[in-house]
């Protein structure tokens, strides 16, 4: 198993209320699980295994977008203009526009 870069193991710290596991028995954690414990901590990490083991999960981009276009809604409504989140944020100001002013369809 490898060696955490604080110098602790995975499996130490996820079930460290278990027993090690017997000598020549190793436990191999994919590279997408540690990051996952890295990022969140090894309690929500064990949590998530348990609610997905087995399972592959996708987590689409909008969950990102709707997240961006939120704090663009909030900085429009503090004061910022149209260029400064276009700026910002990496999109056009008729980007930006349509974000804050989506044109209802139906």
């Amino acid at each position: 198993m490898e060696e955490r870069k604080d110098g602790g193991s995975l499996r130490g710290e996820l079930f460290e209320d278990l027993p090690e596991t017997p000598a020549g028995e190793s436990e191999k954690w994919s590279p997408d699980f540690e990051l996952i414990v890295e990022l969140i901590g090894s309690a929500a990490a064990l949590r998530i295994a348990e609610a997905f083991a087995g399972s592959s999960i996708y987590i689409p981009k909008t969950v990102l977008r709707q997240r961006e276009h939120l704090e663009i809604r909030r900085a429009y409504k503090a004061g910022a203009t149209y260029r400064e989140l276009g700026l910002k944020y990496g999109y056009t100001e008729t980007h930006i526009r349509n974000i804050l002013h989506p044109k209802k369809t139906g």
